[in-house]
């Protein structure tokens, strides 16, 4: 009788195991899905910078350095692309270098949090929309007594 149970026991395991998904499987889908509020959707396109105050220098002064050029031999930039699954491509181009990381983001209302694969810790930001195709962000340095990087973004095409 007992080995009837198991024999009963192993196929109905192995067939429960064929017609329904495990568990953590479910919860992976589950967690995969983010809720976008107003302003994290808001933030979904690609931006690129187009002004910023150096660390260590005064607000007022410090608007003053290399234009930002997106392409050729001059280039000079970041772009940064947001998609509405929880991923972001940055993109650096200094020259004919580019450089591109990707990783996951949030908004949590103004903080930006970005986790950049390979990266131990996430980068933190802060955000202000000015409309809807422009946004300023500050990183805070805080060991320092610099007030942080200050930049400007546009959405482009």
């Amino acid at each position: 009788m007992t080995v009837k149970r198991l024999i009963l026991t192993v196929f109905l395991a192995f067939f429960l195991s064929v017609l329904f998904p495990p568990i953590y499987a479910q919860d992976e889908k589950l967690s995969s899905k983010i809720s976008l509020d107003k302003d994290a959707h808001q933030l979904i396109g690609r931006w690129e910078i187009f002004e910023t105050k150096e660390p260590g220098k005064p607000y007022l002064s410090s608007y003053k350095g290399r234009p930002f050029v997106s392409r050729g031999a001059n280039a000079f930039t970041l772009i940064l692309e947001y998609s509405n699954d929880g991923t972001f491509r940055r993109i650096a181009r200094v020259g004919n270098n580019e450089t591109v990381e990707e990783g996951t983001w949030r908004l949590s209302g103004h903080e930006l949090r970005h986790k950049r694969k390979g990266a131990i810790e996430e980068e933190i930001m802060y955000i202000r929309f000015d409309g809807k195709d422009r946004y300023i962000s500050t990183e805070v340095f805080e060991e320092t007594s610099d007030p942080g990087l200050f930049a400007k973004f546009r959405r482009s095409s």
